[in-house]
């Protein structure tokens, strides 16, 4: 199931994010940067319900029942730490509506906001279906993979010359296909397991308007580099919405958590 997932999700945010152009990498052998996954939680009744309810308010941009499926714990993450711009002493929805472009941080009124309300990235967040469980009471999407070596990436980067600007994704499934075109004409230029890469490219070339990319050049551990479809990998690091179990049983947005 996850490689069907993974298309969706993977589909998904690229459409509604900007995608920037890879920052340049040397072309040398490094060493396989390993990952992991977390168990994937399949949604339950309660669950299911939350997700049709989420997925129908975003549809008719219906702020007000969106708003009503906002928990009582919001919380607003990045990278891993609470955000500067989370508000303590305010509602919840007053840090969810901030974050999605409803109205300016520091604002108790809606709107005021370049672009917002944020619907086209709610949309994706709604047409993934993959989620890791946190614990028993809270699990996010879309799912992620983590780094089994947090040293050996660092070792990685180092060696090809990546910087914070180098996006990175996970290869899900054994034996991807790496082709030596976005085509795939020509012969294979190898195979790849589960494993972080760096991205050199993507085709169609990044722009900020126009479809989304529906290949990534990867640089293979071996030195090499080739392309994969976007529906065979994931980013490294993506934003993620969490959902907590109230304890009347019904399931709510709880935090957002940002990547960087």
């Amino acid at each position: 199931m996850r490689c069907l997932l993974v298309s969706a999700a993977a589909a998904a945010f690229l459409v509604a994010t900007h995608v920037s152009s890879p920052a340049a990498v040397k072309e040398v052998p490094y060493s396989l940067v390993k990952v992991q996954f977390a168990d994937a939680y399949q949604p339950d009744a309660a669950f299911t319900k939350m997700q049709k309810a989420l997925a129908d308010a975003i549809a008719k941009k219906d702020a007000q029942r969106l708003f009503a499926l906002v928990g009582p714990t919001f919380v607003w993450r990045v990278g891993g730490d609470l955000s500067d711009q989370f508000d303590f002493g305010s509602e919840p929805v007053q840090n969810f509506k901030v974050v999605f472009g409803f109205r300016e941080f520091g604002k108790h009124v809606d709107g005021g906001v370049a672009d917002g309300p944020f619907w086209n990235i709610l949309e994706a967040f709604v047409a993934d279906n993959s989620y890791d469980i946190i614990s028993d009471t809270l699990v996010c999407g879309p799912s992620i993979a983590t780094l089994d070596d947090p040293d050996a990436f660092d070792a990685a980067k180092e060696k090809i010359g990546a910087d914070d600007t180098t996006e990175w994704y996970v290869i899900f499934d054994d034996n991807t296909k790496v082709s030596a075109t976005p085509t795939g004409a020509g012969a294979p230029v190898g195979t790849i397991g589960p494993a972080a890469l760096p991205v050199l490219a993507y085709y169609p070339a990044a722009r900020d308007s126009g479809p989304p990319p529906t290949h990534l050049k990867v640089l293979l551990p071996s030195g090499k580099s080739g392309w994969i479809p976007v529906s065979a990998a994931m980013p490294l690091a993506t934003d993620r919405l969490c959902y907590a179990l109230t304890a009347k049983g019904d399931w709510k947005i709880a935090v957002f958590e940002q990547a960087q």
